[in-house]
């Protein structure tokens, strides 16, 4: 059956995801680079060619007036009977192919033309700017798809402004051919940039995709999937990423083989002492025995009840805690006192009568602010452990540091495997070292966790060997006096 999440999302693989975004996001980049690049070609280009018909309109103005300067000077000359004394007029240069030329004389009001007249020079080329200035003027026109300079600048006869030098040529274009280099050179850039983007994000995917193939063999029931050699991955944060899945997938199989144990375990548990009062009882009914024999078998009937009671009730407790449903009580708890009177009920238990309890604190009174009941099944869960375990002598000693009080429980009793030392407070790891004589539902160590966090505290693992293992509650908010 299909979760929701992928009933309502349309997915894409995170290869084509990011490769093909990036990749628009380039083109859509180099593209606008492109269009400025293209802009300021053609702007450039066109400035040039007006830079380059400026200077070449006032050259041309300059010899065109000094040629009209020598023309008046010679006619008065002529006029004047002085005819040996005319030198040679000046040369103008001839006018470029290409440039149409237009004088416009203000005086006479008659425009001039000269060099190359084209056939197709935009109307606008017959209109003149005014006021008439002094100022050289720069024109681009256009007619449909033409588009030509035009440059002004003042004619100057006899050191007067006397009219204007206009210099027209068609925009030359060649630059334009720099539009394909742009354009192929995106398309290039772009190509590129795609190639190195998708080996990159299928090199960086790669992992991620081991991974999520690896997740689905875990949803199958496979806790050893195949994973990426982490020792070859650089990234900081994948290599993380492929250690801690590596680490989940060993505690879900833990976790799945602690499960199908403890239902193992749970049915012999209660199958056990059901099969056991059953045939007892059934014997006595049956009277099969009689007299002391039959109080015997009703006693171990009653004892295998009371074991059957204390399973249920770890089961249902550690329901309640998980789900936060208990409140502890805050009440002052004299922790010597408390001591005294858990070595009392723990002793008056059936089979805990030889095991010696000793109990010290670090001065008279001790003062702890919390649920005095949690702390009692606490020490009464790490005394039975005790007394599973083969203790004959148990220390129970308080002390502070700071605003904690630390209370340690020491036996004497089988130490725990360097192995089992670290899941000890697994719900329902029961272990298989033989510490205890007899095993349990595995949920004892993690109720006096889940009874300590309650409370502000926690409970952990000091140190263990074999001859002996030493817990340590640690409660917050603490009062000596």
């Amino acid at each position: 059956m299909k979760g929701r999440s992928e009933q309502a999302v349309s997915t894409v693989p995170l290869l084509r995801y990011w490769t093909w975004r990036f990749t628009l996001l380039l083109v859509l980049l180099l593209f606008g680079i492109g269009l400025l690049g293209v802009h300021w070609i053609r702007e450039s280009a066109i400035n040039q060619q007006v830079a380059v018909l400026e200077a070449r309109a006032e050259l041309l103005a300059s010899y065109y007036s000094n040629a009209k300067d020598e023309q008046k000077r010679v006619n008065e000359m002529l006029l004047a009977g002085r005819a040996g004394m005319v030198n040679a007029m000046p040369v103008t240069p001839a006018i470029p192919k290409g440039v149409f030329v237009q004088i416009h004389d203000f005086a006479t009001g008659m425009v001039s033309v000269g060099g190359h007249e084209p056939s197709d020079q935009p109307s606008g080329n017959t209109d003149f700017p005014k006021p008439r200035d002094a100022e050289t003027t720069k024109e681009i026109q256009s007619d449909k798809h033409r588009k030509w300079i035009r440059v002004g600048v003042p004619l100057v006869y006899d050191n007067h402004f006397a009219g204007k030098y206009y210099v027209s040529m068609k925009v030359d274009k060649s630059f334009e051919h720099m539009y394909l280099l742009i354009l192929a050179s995106i398309g290039l850039i772009a190509l590129c940039g795609w190639m190195v983007v998708y080996f990159l994000s299928r090199s960086l995917t790669r992992p991620l995709r081991q991974l999520a193939h690896a997740a689905g063999q875990i949803s199958d029931g496979n806790y050893r999937p195949d994973l990426p050699d982490s020792s070859r991955i650089k990234e900081t944060e994948i290599h993380r990423l492929v250690n801690s899945f590596d680490d989940m997938s060993i505690r879900l199989e833990r976790l799945e083989r602690m499960r199908t144990d403890l239902l193992a375990g749970v049915s012999h548990e209660l199958r056990t002492p059901v099969t056991s009062i059953r045939g007892m009882i059934q014997a006595v009914k049956d009277g099969v025995v009689s007299g002391t024999t039959a109080d015997e078998f009703l006693q171990l009937s009653m004892n295998e009840s009371k074991r059957l009671q204390t399973m249920v009730n770890e089961l249902l407790d550690f329901s309640a805690m998980e789900t936060d449903t208990i409140e502890p009580l805050q009440e002052e708890v004299d922790l010597s006192a408390q001591f005294g009177e858990v070595a009392t009920q723990f002793r008056a238990t059936p089979g805990h009568e030889r095991l010696e309890l000793l109990t010290e604190t670090a001065s008279s009174e001790v003062i702890w602010f919390g649920d005095s009941e949690h702390l009692k099944q606490i020490l009464f869960n790490l005394l039975s452990n005790s007394a599973a375990a083969g203790a004959k002598i148990v220390h129970i000693t308080a002390s502070r540091e700071d605003s904690f009080i630390y209370i340690d429980v020491a036996d004497d009793g089988k130490g725990i495997s360097d192995a089992e030392a670290p899941f000890v407070f697994e719900r329902y790891y029961r272990g298989d070292s033989g510490r205890k004589k007899k095993q349990g539902l595995g949920l004892g160590l993690p109720i006096c966790q889940l009874l300590a966090k309650s409370n502000n505290g926690k409970v952990g693992l000091v140190r263990t060997a074999p001859s002996g293992t030493v817990f340590r509650i640690t409660l917050a908010t603490a009062t000596f006096t």
